[in-house]
């Protein structure tokens, strides 16, 4: 199975200051909730539609297409855990894979043996045991395989990674994270995740013992997300990199301050006195140190509360009076900044809960 199959998407869930629920934390309920409801699947066979529309049930829409029309056999395992899919393929004959693709996941390629030819939009590469793929977004893929071959693959939840990555960077983050589509898998980082990627298939197939440890397979899964993000480009890399420098004093008393009056009609030199600087020096700190302005980080903080209101609003409140008491009183502004935020309207958001 080519690693483009298993691609899907979920709307990226912000950081929130004002609720923060860690990563970790995060991780160990799905992944907890996914252990006590096993999910485990295997099959083989030669039939290229039967692959195709079981691929298709567990992943997004395949085409599978023998070459020459040559016979195929195929035997694959899929397991289930919450936040992480992960599974083996083998694969003899010519076959073509094709996909449109889907938002939502972050997939590892990792081949143990043959290679695959993959077109991802308009990058195409070689796969091999020693060189993995990297894939995420919605895009067009093909994949084409001549020989025998073996791979493992790993699909990660991507509003977890952006849960982690929100932490890590101590600021909101949206959007697909843009990692470098090619993995060394013979030095560097790239064994340690192949290493521990195999641990985890190993310990889920079937009624494995890893199954029945929630708290093993949490730090395991921790574990790989944390290497994922630390040591794999991305276009967060930088920001990371950051991150780690100590944030000035007056940058967190900004935040703190922003914190505590979210619902009040705060300006920037407000803040700038409550925590004892000029304006532009708070305004070079948040620019420096969080890679946005003072007010429109103020702003992001706003736009999570009232969407955290939003989800807990009780029967016949309207989202005009949610939303004044959070600063906003232009409702069409509102509208176009929050689905560019969360990818949907208010709206929809109140209707959901």
């Amino acid at each position: 199975m080519r690693g483009g199959m298993l691609l899907q998407h979920a709307t990226a869930t912000p950081w929130n200051p004002a609720n923060r629920v860690s990563a970790r934390r995060s991780i160990s309920m799905a992944l907890g909730d996914a252990a006590n409801r096993p999910d485990y699947v295997s099959f083989e066979g030669s039939d290229p539609d039967r692959l195709a529309a079981t691929l298709t049930n567990w992943t997004t829409n395949v085409v599978v297409r023998p070459l020459n029309n040559e016979s195929i056999y195929y035997k694959c395992a899929w397991a289930n855990a919450g936040i992480v899919s992960i599974g083996f393929t083998h694969f003899d004959g010519q076959i073509l894979f094709e996909s449109e693709g889907a938002d939502g996941q972050l997939v590892l390629i990792v081949p143990r043996r043959g290679g695959l030819d993959l077109r991802m939009g308009r990058q195409a590469f070689c796969t091999s045991p020693g060189r993995g793929a990297v894939i995420e977004g919605n895009q067009r893929i093909a994949a084409l395989s001549l020989s025998a071959r073996e791979h493992m693959f790993v699909a990660i939840d991507q509003a977890a990674l952006v849960r982690q990555l929100s932490e890590m960077v101590e600021m909101p983050v949206s959007g697909i994270l843009e990692f470098s589509p090619e993995i060394d898998l013979i030095s560097g980082p790239g064994t340690a995740i192949a290493n521990i990627a195999a641990t985890l298939q190993a310990g889920l197939a079937g009624d494995a013992p890893l199954r029945r440890s929630p708290l093993a397979l949490t730090n395991l899964s921790e574990a790989l997300i944390q290497m994922i993000l630390d040591t794999l480009p991305h276009r967060f890399s930088e920001k990371m990199r950051r991150a780690a420098t100590p944030v000035p004093r007056h940058v967190k008393k900004a935040i703190d301050f922003m914190m505590a009056n979210l619902s009040k009609p705060i300006t920037l030199v407000e803040v700038a006195v409550a925590c004892g600087v000029s304006s532009r020096t708070l305004q070079h700190g948040f620019r420096q140190f969080k890679m946005t302005t003072p007010m429109s980080y103020l702003q992001d903080l706003r736009l999570n509360a009232l969407r955290e209101e939003l989800t807990l609003a009780r029967p016949g409140q309207s989202i005009a009076d949610i939303a004044f008491k959070w600063g906003f009183t232009h409702m069409g502004r509102l509208a176009m900044e929050y689905r560019n935020r969360f990818g949907e309207l208010p709206s929809q958001t109140l209707r959901s809960c």
